[in-house]
């Protein structure tokens, strides 16, 4: 036990949880709870509302947000972005010529040893191309 001048009271150090309910008996804490401040109410129950719709997204449940407000033309991109403002993915994509191999000699060798060409490395760099993009695309969404 202690024993304040300031506020003329006893005092037991022990440990008092969160919340502005349980700083009642608290000396420290000066609080009315009879008037609880309504914008914190309402930002507490947006932020409850929005992280259980995130949740249930990320879930892969059904949802609609619903706009708050109306600031824009209702045309564009829908990133947020203004013109000036740059991407964190650019995708460039080139059309590479198509020149066929003279195999003769592989095929040849292949067969000579009993082993077949029709899916070798050039496949799996093919398969590791395709589904990287789509792996990191599926990846930044969640």
């Amino acid at each position: 036990m202690f024993y304040r001048t300031e506020i003329q009271a006893l005092y037991f150090p022990e440990v008092v949880k969160e919340g502005l309910t349980n700083q009642v008996n608290n000396p420290e804490v000066v609080l009315d709870i009879t008037r609880p401040d309504t914008l914190i109410r309402q930002q507490i129950m947006a932020l409850r509302v929005m992280t259980n719709k995130l949740k249930n997204a990320y879930n892969g449940n059904d949802i609609s947000f619903q706009d708050s407000s109306d600031e824009g033309s209702s045309s564009g991109s829908g990133s947020g972005c203004s013109d000036g403002c740059t991407t964190e993915f650019v995708f460039v994509g080139t059309d590479a010529p198509v020149i066929g191999a003279d195999r003769s000699d592989e095929r040849a060798a292949a067969a000579a040893a009993g082993q077949s060409l029709s899916c070798g490395p050039s496949a799996m760099l093919v398969m590791a191309a395709l589904t990287l993009p789509l792996w990191a695309v599926q990846t930044q969404w969640r």
